[in-house]
């Protein structure tokens, strides 16, 4: 269905036969076709959404009405990058991981984006005499898609000469939300322990069907395995550490649950998919950013209100109080895992985890 050359029908790609969609599957599904259906992240979404957005920009008022504004699905950048139109001033792109991009809907840009590039490939000469063991179009396809992803690591690389009337703001006096950006590493606030323990006793007590439908009707159905009504009135924000934004607990075994829940050294590794700190190119993975932040505001010296203005300060949070929230969420994390002593300093295990890579995040705190 991720085919290039085929006759199927975009619809084909639904909810039942796309069960899931992420940067990851995407490079999968990429890389087994053979006909250059290109990887669609966050970088090659923001650069389609942006070079149509400015070819809209470009129209006067009676062409434009002539072509709507495609859209391009993209997502937030891990730091200080633009990913999307609408913080410059341009039409916005929805962005993956809210309602407006559903799984199916993320794959099947996949497949539109692969044609576009197809049909321009098919026009041109772009990228003749790419090689690298595919066939010779397929090859160019993924030189463009190469090129796209290079153009969406920031879209302020794009956004010179976009004619005033068809942007809202100019670029360099926009007021660009932080949270777009990708710098604020506010997570929403839970319990991280409790959450960890009440869902390795579900995933216990229902091995195969292990949904968040089903934890939800679980939490509901057993209060007595819940120690906290809270849980029960803000499942929504109990369950951030489940999602796969961030360790994707409803798609893990139940003896990965164990691990995790233990936590310690191989439960961060389980967590984590192995033993040492990547720095993504997303905001995923926030809760142990948290950890690693918070790690580093102990071991900086400062006081409790120091620390939550050091974070502020350098951009991981918008207010005092969320920044407390960061701290919160980092320390239980951190604790948990055992990435963080009882005074919540970093642990041996913490700087063999981190290695360098929380040096940007050192180079904002000490800016």
């Amino acid at each position: 269905m991720f085919a290039l050359d085929g006759d199927q029908q975009i619809t084909a790609l639904t909810a039942s036969n796309v069960e899931r969609f992420d940067a990851g599957l995407t490079k999968i599904h990429a890389l087994f076709d053979t006909t250059g259906s290109p990887i669609y992240d966050s970088r090659v979404g923001a650069a389609f959404a942006m070079l149509y957005a400015r070819f809209r920009a470009q129209l006067d008022a009676a062409q434009v009405r002539g072509f709507d504004a495609l859209r391009f699905p993209s997502g937030l950048a891990r730091g200080a990058q633009i990913r999307n139109p609408g913080s410059i001033g341009l039409a916005r792109a929805p962005q993956f991981y809210t309602p407006q991009v559903s799984y199916e809907d993320w794959a099947r840009w996949q497949v539109k984006t692969g044609w576009i590039i197809r049909a321009v490939l098919e026009r041109t000469t772009l990228f003749v005499g790419e090689g690298a063991g595919l066939d010779d179009f397929a090859a160019r396809a993924h030189a463009f898609e190469a090129a796209m992803f290079m153009l969406g690591y920031d879209l302020r690389n794009l956004q010179d000469d976009i004619p005033e009337q068809h942007r809202g703001v100019a670029p360099e006096v926009a007021e660009i939300d932080e949270t777009e950006m990708g710098l604020n590493r506010v997570p929403t606030g839970h319990p991280f322990a409790t959450v960890i323990e009440v869902y390795a006793k579900f995933r216990e007590a229902n091995p195969t069907e292990h949904s968040e439908n089903a934890f939800r009707e679980w939490v509901q159905n057993n209060p007595e395995a819940v120690d906290r009504p809270a849980f029960h009135n803000a499942f929504g924000a109990y369950i951030y550490p489940l999602r796969p934004r961030e360790f994707d607990l409803f798609e893990r075994t139940v003896e990965d649950v164990r691990r995790i829940a233990a936590g310690n050294e191989i439960g961060l590794i389980v967590a984590n998919d192995g033993p040492g700190y990547v720095q993504g190119d997303a905001r995923e993975r926030v809760c142990i950013d948290c950890a690693g932040l918070t790690g580093l505001a102990y071991a900086s010296g400062v006081d409790s209100d120091g620390r939550a203005v050091l974070l502020v300060n350098g951009g991981f949070a918008g207010t005092t109080g969320s920044a407390n929230t960061l701290l919160s969420v980092g320390r239980a994390v951190g604790q948990h895992f055992g990435l963080l002593d009882a005074q919540f300093r970093p642990t041996e295990w913490f700087i063999r985890f981190f290695g360098d890579g929380l040096d940007d995040f050192k180079h904002r705190l000490n800016r």
